[in-house]
């Protein structure tokens, strides 16, 4: 759908806590306005750069019609409506600020404001997103996408974006080695059995401000004064590129805002939990706006280390007064404890009415406690390993309470023009670095028998360069090139009783990948718009690094128990290219509801294990990973409710997983084929709506039907325990719901109440999973109420998990990873 760009595309777009400050006066005030009789497209673009507001247009609307001449001292309201005059199209505006055409038998959506933390929900067509790199309306948007804006983020509680997994359906997240700190996120059972290390390739594609996050590393980078969360589901190989085979997670921070505008929050909660937020924006001139934000974070621990049980003073037989014995730390409760700041500036610079730059500069510190496995309780541990567990989940035994240090850091910019009036040109280039260190024992003991500290740091810069057209003709087009340098630098350092060594891997990597790419959608009607994409891709790896067995006490079986020699180096180069593709149809039926399908084609680059290195084979690379996606969705929407659905099927081939090399270590590869198929639906309805009194009900549940069909491994029995199970992180359901209610309580103050409720069936951890690998179905149920004055003050209480709900996210044999119990917690805030 055709996007109307303009000075002010970074504007606030979605009712948020800042929405009561779009004031409706900026429709009314009166601008020099100068349009002549000409195509209506380049008519309603030339007003959008006139007036700095942002207008949605849809290409099968506005094509083939001419524009009425706007001249004179005219409101935005008036000079859309003498534009529109004739064309049997109107107007709505919105209260983000900005104004969607329509057909002129579309029912008019109430403008009227809406406080902070309210309850309603936009109808899709109604709701802007930039998921296709240009804004569109939701309903018109032809893939599955799911928008949550920034208060909702925030009622729910999502700080990073691992915390997306009990918002939206479809979305697990595998958190290996203890939490967000080593993780990954599957989407429609894709990406389960991806790479946590920093050097991997993910299926998800991280952005934030539309620059590119390069590794999973970036998973735990904080989230705060957001706009909202975009969620493409499914392949998106054209636009986004490689490594979004599951699909694609954009995160919209603020804009600096055209009035003086700002907010403070503060929250205490359970488990000591302090949290607190600030911003404040605003012009600086006439050309210049800034906004800064920051957010604290400190406590939340809900675990309870119980010291070194059962091992406190253990040294392995024969090794007394050479290995030192396993030291108690004694009892601690409330680990876990968060302890993050995080600052982020930003400045919107306008050099013309059709020139802008925005920059953003941010950092984060986060030195918080490092999540901790327990052990299932002692009388059903088969291993010698336990500590003596009780079968209290959030009680764990320990040598050492791990905890991490994670810098995050960086520059972007999007510099934007209109060189013309039917051709725009947007650069996003960035820079940006994280340094982390991270330490734990990953079979949930206080026995070190595989005690590990990952020390990595990475740096990436990027560029990317977009030309499209802007007048809303019969051709709708986006070309550009993408550029991508990346290294990482990483050491993994073990102590280990079992192999009675200390032993490291310190590897870097250097990487280059470069795009072209180009999408065209023709409106062939005003009801059918077909598209067609591509995009070549050339990647460039270089992995270098060594083996070292330290064997400080002289007793190092390293090479017995890994079947290999040790202390060895290696130099190895991965090149690689794709061509993915993508074609479109979308017909609307009626102003209300449109159809649509796709084909199209995605990879998951190629590279290196990221893992620890312990033998020459672990070093070779793997192959890029393929899929083939078919798609098809409907979407209809009226004033009542809006109601979506998807189908889908993948095809993967050269599916990348770790496996069982042939020395019987673990190590990266292509592991075979795989399918998934599946449907998602969403609903969102209004169930009342009387006098003060308003009742909203949403809903998403997603069904996945996965497989492995052929999985190449060493070990026959691998073989035939995997070929037919389920991708890892692809639970047969899922689902959320909230049901909302809103009220006047009384002429200047609002209450809203949110009930929401988010339910996961069981899934498994990684391949040849059996019973200890598979994670049982949950349900969590939450409660928020926000009081909501007119001056902008704003309290509220929230409970999660308030069945106290005991789950998990993570089984690895008899080790496992608990999620949060019952949980509550109260806080204000304030906004102007």
């Amino acid at each position: 759908m055709k996007t109307l760009l303009s000075k002010s595309i970074k504007f606030a777009l979605f009712s948020g806590a800042l929405a009561s400050l779009t004031p409706q006066g900026v429709f009314a005030q009166q601008t020099e306005v100068n349009i002549s009789t000409q195509p209506l497209g380049q008519a309603l673009n030339q007003l959008s750069q006139q007036t700095g507001t942002v207008i949605i247009a849809p290409s099968r609307l506005v094509s083939n019609k001419q524009a009425v001449a706007a001249i004179g001292k005219l409101s935005v309201t008036q000079a859309v409506e003498q534009l529109l005059l004739g064309s049997g199209l109107i107007a709505q505006e919105q209260p983000s600020g900005a104004i969607i055409i329509k057909k002129a038998d579309a029912n008019p959506i109430s403008s009227n404001k809406r406080t902070a933390n309210s309850s309603y929900h936009a109808p899709m067509d109604e709701i802007v997103v930039t998921g296709l790199k240009r804004e569109s309306s939701l309903q018109d948007t032809p893939v599955a996408i799911s928008v949550l804006d920034g208060d909702e983020l925030k009622a729910q509680g999502v700080t990073d974006f691992t915390d997306l997994i009990n918002s939206l359906s479809g979305i697990s997240i595998n958190s290996a080695f203890g939490g967000p700190e080593n993780s990954f996120i599957t989407i429609r059972g894709i990406g389960g059995a991806d790479d946590y290390k920093p050097n991997g390739n993910p299926s998800v594609a991280l952005h934030v401000d539309g620059i590119y996050q390069t590794s999973n590393a970036y998973l735990s980078m904080p989230l705060f004064d957001l706009e909202r969360i975009e969620v493409l589901k499914g392949p998106q190989g054209t636009l986004y590129g490689r490594n979004t085979t599951a699909g694609t997670i954009n995160a919209i921070t603020r804009a600096p805002g055209d009035t003086l505008n700002g907010y403070a929050d503060i929250e205490y909660g359970s488990y000591d939990l302090v949290s607190g937020s600030a911003a404040i924006g605003g012009p600086v001139s006439d050309n210049l706006g800034v906004r800064v934000a920051v957010l604290m974070k400190q406590g939340g621990g809900f675990m309870d280390g119980k010291g070194a049980g059962n091992f406190a003073g253990f040294v392995p037989e024969g090794a007394e007064g050479i290995i030192p014995p396993v030291t108690d730390p004694g009892e601690r409760d409330g680990f876990g404890d968060a302890d993050l700041f995080a600052f982020r500036g930003t400045a919107e610079y306008e050099f013309d009415s059709v020139t802008s730059l925005t920059l953003h500069y941010f950092f984060s510190q986060n030195r918080g406690d490092t999540r901790q496995y327990d052990r299932i309780a002692f009388d059903d541990d088969s291993s010698n390993i336990n500590a003596g567990e009780n079968d209290n989940p959030y009680e764990f035994y320990t040598s050492e309470y791990y905890s991490h240090e994670i810098d995050v850091s960086g520059l972007s910019g999007d510099f934007s023009r209109q060189l013309n009036k039917d051709l725009n040109l947007d650069v996003l280039f960035a820079q940006q670095s994280s340094d982390r260190n991270v330490s734990g024992n990953g079979d949930g003991t206080s026995f070190p028998r595989y005690q590990y500290n990952f020390d990595d740091s990475l740096n990436q810069t990027s560029l990317e360069i977009r030309l499209s057209d802007s007048t809303g003709g019969q051709f709708d087009w986006i070309a550009g090139t993408f550029f991508i340098n990346d290294s990482v630098d990483f050491t993994s350092n073990w102590n280990s009783y079992t192999v009675m060594s200390q032993y490291s891997s310190p590897y870097n990597q250097r990487r280059n990948s470069v795009a072209v790419f180009g999408n065209v959608d023709w409106n062939v009607s005003n009801d059918l718009v077909l598209s067609a994409g591509l995009r070549y891709t050339k990647d460039s790896a270089k992995f270098r690094g060594e083996n070292i067995d330290a064997d400080p006490w002289g007793l190092s079986i390293f090479e017995d128990t890994f079947q290999t020699d040790a202390n060895f180096s290696w130099d190895r180069q991965f090149d690689d290219s794709n061509m993915s593709g993508k074609l479109a149809v979308q017909y609307f039926v009626n102003n209300n509801f449109n159809v649509f399908a796709s084909v199209s084609t995605a990879y998951r680059g190629g590279g290196f294990d990221g893992t620890s290195i312990f033998s020459e084979e672990e070093t070779q690379p793997f192959e890029s990973e393929e899929v083939l996606a078919y798609e098809a969705g409907a979407r209809y929407v009226n004033d009542a409710f809006n109601f979506t659905l998807d189908v889908f099927s993948y095809d993967f081939e050269e599916l990348q997983a770790t496996a069982r090399l042939s020395n019987d270590t673990n190590g990266r590869t292509n592991v075979g084929k795989a399918t998934v198929h599946g449907a998602e639906a969403s609903l969102t309805a209004t169930l009342y709506e009387a006098d003060s009194h308003r009742v909203t009900f949403n809903t998403a549940a997603t069904y996945l039907d996965t497989e492995i069909t052929e999985f190449n491994s060493n070990r026959v029995n691998d073989v035939i325990s995997t070929i037919g199970d389920p991708l890892p992180g692809s639970p047969k359901w899922s689902q959320t719901a909230a049901l909302n209610y809103e009220t006047s309580l009384t002429s200047n103050t609002q209450l809203n109440a949110r009930l929401n409720y988010s339910y996961h069936d069981e899934e498994s951890n990684r391949l040849n999973a059996g019973e200890g690998n598979t994670t049982p179905s949950y349900g969590i149920l939450g409660l928020r109420v926000d009081v909501t004055f007119n001056n902008g003050l704003n309290l509220y209480a929230y409970g999660r998990n308030i069945t106290d709900e005991v789950y998990f996210l993570e089984l690895n044999s008899g080790s496992r990873l608990v999620g949060a119990p019952a949980t509550y917690g109260a806080g204000i805030s304030y906004a102007f």
